[in-house]
């Protein structure tokens, strides 16, 4: 009984929220508090209000009735049709006739043709907007003795009223019908519901500001020059089409902003071609332009785009939040796209020098440009014992080669003969080699092994440090020495890709990812570990924090768990995700490329880690790399102290991160408050 109870409960404060989040759908600021806002500019008629929210209510439980998929449901989409509805009815619709049954048919009609539409639309990732609405409301409006096209029969709340002509007498026209436009997305033809309106957008997005504003100003410069004169003036449309395509359905970008321009320009040029048809059947216009338009440009450009012929970014429709956070996903998603994928180590013990990095002096040039050849030299400078004139006078002949990266061995080779020093075999250029895959699209080449000393062979599953052949001097190769290159596919000397190494040491400095220069000395991290600790392993526990930035304190919790690969991950609020890269001696905690905070919305835990925090697992007192440094908490056996680029960072051994802030700003911190494991 109390757990059906509870389910009720959930199910009535869900459909609560769906239907809130649906008024700042229509605005594209889907967000509660611009959403509670931008309701409330509704109720400039009270009347008007009400069926508003009356529709959007019907539209939601239709779709959650017809809709299988939960997230979709409650995205808010189905009833933005509904509140068009109602507010559409309540401006052009007679009050003296069945306006409320009309209303309530017309939002059921609307949640199924939306529903319908979604998914004929989500072949092709397209918004269903408020196509059903339009439709639906010209139908209705069609009824004999429905329509009235005066909305002169609403009563207004007085003192707003009031307001409201006052500012009309006191502000020049052009300003008042500029600021009024933006009331009229939701039909309030008055400045008040405008301003609400735009303070919303404002509150939800910056980049939706700037779109709308300009859009609004473009606007009415196409209207005047196309009608003479702001008589009649809407402009909905207008700003509607700026606030889908200035950062919303495509990434923010001056393309974009181009782009916008020109629809902009298509919904003046759509809107005074089909009024005076419109006009004809005494139906208004609605925002057929702006529905029109978008389907029109966004159709063709879902589909070049998955081309590649376009530097227009459309973006996917589940992952959009605001023009922000989708601008910040395009960037992110563009260097992940690019980034370097498997975890490389150094694939050899000890110092070694770059004999040739990137960019090569004598190699490694054009599509083998990304590649190193490794050697050993002593003190002096030089690679080998005497005069080096036998390849076993070389220090780094016969010296144990090392996979950098777990792997499948896709492919080697294993009976070239070594060639003598100053020689080369230009017939069998890789000499001996072993190619590993490692399982995500990239692909390690180590070659110039010596003859016979390969131990591993194809379809075997190589760790990270395991021995797979010793250093040689076999194919185009005058010096013993390791030829290494990651590539994105296995065919022997494919074109290489940037690649860094994970860690290592540079010159006796530890560094996290870094690209070896010619001639510096490195090798791999090596330590006498005296307290281990990590973030692995903990899924199913919840860490609590108390926030502090400036004078506001709150609490934020993290829950550990894993992301759709099943890879460590810590999941905060509104599913934000950051994921767990476990590198040999360090640990790199990174935002998802969908993960981004907003004003209205913040997380201090993006603010603190930003776009990387790094931190070693391995506590030495004392211990330093390039970005930081380690240090015990005096008095004490658990408690240390880590500096990483920008952070602060206390870590005990037995909880974990028990604080993180900013070196510069100390009073922005998370302190953690309890651990408890997920029921």
């Amino acid at each position: 009984m109390k757990q059906g109870f509870t389910n009720i409960t959930t199910e009535i404060l869900t459909l609560f929220k769906t239907c809130l989040k649906s008024y700042g759908v229509v605005a594209f600021a889907p967000h509660p508090i611009p959403s509670t806002l931008l309701m409330l500019a509704t109720f400039y008629h009270p009347m008007a209000g009400a069926m508003g929210i009356l529709g959007n209510l019907i539209s939601n439980l239709t779709a959650r009735w017809l809709h299988p998929i939960g997230a979709v449901r409650d995205s808010g989409i189905f009833g933005v049709n509904g509140i068009l509805v109602g507010l559409a009815l309540a401006k052009y619709g007679d009050p003296t006739g069945n306006i409320w049954i009309l209303l309530i048919l017309g939002a059921g009609m609307t949640g199924m043709v939306a529903v319908a539409l979604a998914g004929y639309f989500a072949k092709y990732d397209l918004p269903v907007l408020s196509i059903p609405f339009t439709a639906t409301v010209w139908l209705l409006l069609l009824i004999p003795g429905t329509a009235s096209l005066n909305d002169s029969a609403l009563s207004s709340i007085l003192y707003l009223k009031q307001f409201d002509l006052w500012l009309f007498n006191v502000l020049p026209l052009t300003l008042f019908e500029y600021i009024k436009m933006f009331g009229s997305i939701f039909f309030q033809e008055n400045l008040i519901s405008g301003v609400i309106v735009l303070v919303s957008i404002a509150i939800y997005s910056r980049i939706s500001i700037i779109a709308g504003l300009w859009g609004g100003i473009l606007g009415m410069t196409i209207y005047v020059i196309i009608h003479g004169s702001l008589a009649g003036f809407h402009g909905l449309n207008y700003v509607l089409i700026a606030l889908a395509l200035g950062g919303f359905f495509l990434v923010s970008s001056w393309r974009a902003f181009l782009f916008m321009s020109v629809a902009i320009v298509m919904v003046g040029l759509v809107e005074a071609g089909t009024a005076p048809l419109l006009k004809y059947f005494d139906l208004p216009i609605l925002v057929f332009p702006f529905n029109l338009v978008a389907i029109m440009v966004l159709f063709p450009l879902k589909n070049i785009v998955l081309g590649g012929h376009s530097r227009l970014v459309p973006v996917p429709l589940y992952l959009i939040k605001s023009p922000e956070s989708n601008l910040r996903w395009h960037r992110r998603w563009v260097l992940q796209s690019t980034r370097q994928k498997t975890l490389l180590t150094l694939p050899f013990i000890g110092e070694w020098s770059v004999l040739q990095g990137n960019n090569g002096e004598w190699t490694h040039k054009d599509s083998g440009r990304y590649a190193w050849d490794f050697v050993i030299r002593d003190n002096a400078g030089s690679q080998s014992r005497g005069l080096g004139s036998q390849i076993e006078d070389y220090f780094a002949f016969g010296l144990p080669v090392l996979a950098p990266a777990p792997g499948m061995v896709y492919a080697m080779e294993n009976r070239v003969i070594d060639n003598p020093p100053q020689t080369a075999n230009t017939e069998q250029n890789w000499g001996n080699y072993v190619i590993i895959d490692h399982q995500n699209g990239e692909f390690s080449e180590i070659s110039h092994l010596k003859n016979g000393s390969v131990t591993v062979y194809p379809g075997q599953y190589v760790q990270r440090g395991e021995v797979i052949g010793y250093c040689g001097n076999s194919g185009r190769s005058p010096v013993p020495h390791i030829h290494f290159q990651l590539q994105n596919t296995g065919k022997l000397s494919a074109d290489t890709i940037p690649t860094n190494f994970s860690e290592g040491v540079i010159e006796g400095v530890p560094c996290t990812h870094f690209i070896p220069e010619t001639n510096v000395v490195v090798s791999p991290i090596e330590s006498d570990e005296e307290t281990v600790w990590t973030l692995l392993g903990k899924e199913s526990e919840i860490w609590v924090y108390t926030v502090h930035k400036s004078f506001l304190k709150f609490k934020e919790s993290l829950l550990f768990s894993t992301d759709e690969f099943g890879n460590p991950a810590i999941i905060g609020k509104d599913n934000r995700l950051w994921h767990i890269v476990d590198m040999p001696h360090f640990i790199e905690i990174k935002p998802d490329f969908k993960t981004y905070p907003s004003l209205i919305n913040p997380s201090l835990w993006i603010d603190v880690v930003g776009e990387r925090l790094i931190l070693p697992k391995i506590l030495m007192d004392g211990f330093k790399w390039k970005d930081g440094n380690v240090h015990r908490v005096s008095s004490s056996d658990h408690l240390w102290d880590i500096i990483s680029g920008n952070r602060r960072v206390l870590i005990d051994i037995h909880r974990g991160i028990v604080e993180i802030s900013l070196m510069d700003n100390p009073d922005k911190k998370m302190s953690l408050l309890k651990i408890h494991h997920k029921k």
